[in-house]
């Protein structure tokens, strides 16, 4: 009998720790998925501030790249002219093509 007040005298102090128990564990659970949120929204801010930059500056060297290609079509007999424009464009295409690259780096979250 003894026993059994001991149980009735632990139930209801077991019964509120469980109560807390189970709400810290949710109130971890909810602060958890707040973080992901954050996360996901963060990466989702900076891709776009980045394509957004990136559109910046790519934007106005696009008619560069379409008069550098001109250029190179363009007939001329100075063959020194023309392997210095190919040149200038294989240089102009490769730093295009690293803006895409670095990019593609970009878009891998850290956090």
């Amino acid at each position: 009998m003894d026993e059994e007040n001991k149980q009735e005298i632990q139930t209801p102090e077991t019964n509120e720790t469980q109560k807390e128990l189970d709400e810290l564990t949710d109130r971890y659970k909810r602060i958890l998925a707040e973080f992901e949120n954050f996360k996901k929204r963060s990466a989702k801010e900076r891709e776009g501030l980045y394509n957004s930059l990136l559109s910046d500056i790519v934007s106005p060297m696009l008619p560069v790249l379409d008069n550098l290609e001109k250029a190179v079509d363009a007939k001329t007999e100075d063959e020194a002219y023309k392997t210095g424009i190919d040149l200038v464009l294989k240089q102009f295409k490769d730093v295009l093509n690293s803006l895409r690259s670095n990019r593609n780096r970009s878009s891998r979250t850290y956090i």
